[in-house]
């Protein structure tokens, strides 16, 4: 019995782990200046956001399920459209006239593996500039607030595949 409970105390300790993580997605924010935040479930609030557009948008919490940052193409079909704003509003430093077109389902963002501050923005451009782009954000820089630490990047040699 003994050993029961501890393999029940071990499953539910990695079940809780595995939830904590996933509150990375638990903030959405998309356009008409909105978005919801899902970390209660029970009882999600509708939160206001700096995002004007009907494009493209994504968003990323950390693991607590704190908004972080969120990304939008700004209604342009230019080629350097997209903005950065923290979990406070603001646009981040350097987060403005990164590449991204008025697309839908064009941003991404991913924490970089094994680093806890810094994040990935891909954008890819399909008019007017072509191809898969990537911006490091680190969320440590500014204060805390965020800053593009590295912007619209793209390399034609990477040994990675994005699938």
């Amino acid at each position: 019995m003994k050993k029961v409970i501890i393999f029940i105390f071990i499953l539910l300790n990695l079940y809780s782990q595995k939830l904590n993580a996933q509150n990375r997605n638990s903030v959405w924010v998309f356009g008409d200046s909105t978005g919801i935040d899902f970390s209660n479930l029970a009882t999600p609030q509708l939160i206001n956001s700096s995002i004007d557009t009907r494009g493209s948008c994504v968003s990323i919490a950390d693991t607590n399920g704190n908004l972080l940052y969120y990304a939008e193409t700004n209604g342009s079909m230019s080629s350097n459209s997209t903005q950065l704003y923290n979990g406070s509003h603001q646009k981040i430093q350097n987060g403005d006239s990164i590449l991204g077109q008025l697309w839908y389902h064009e941003l991404i963002t991913i924490p970089m593996p094994g680093n806890d501050s810094l994040y990935y923005l891909f954008s890819i451009g399909v008019s007017s500039v072509y191809g898969l782009k990537y911006s490091i954000i680190n969320m440590k820089a500014n204060g805390g607030l965020g800053a593009v630490i590295q912007k619209t990047f793209h390399s034609n040699h990477s040994p990675w595949w994005i699938v």
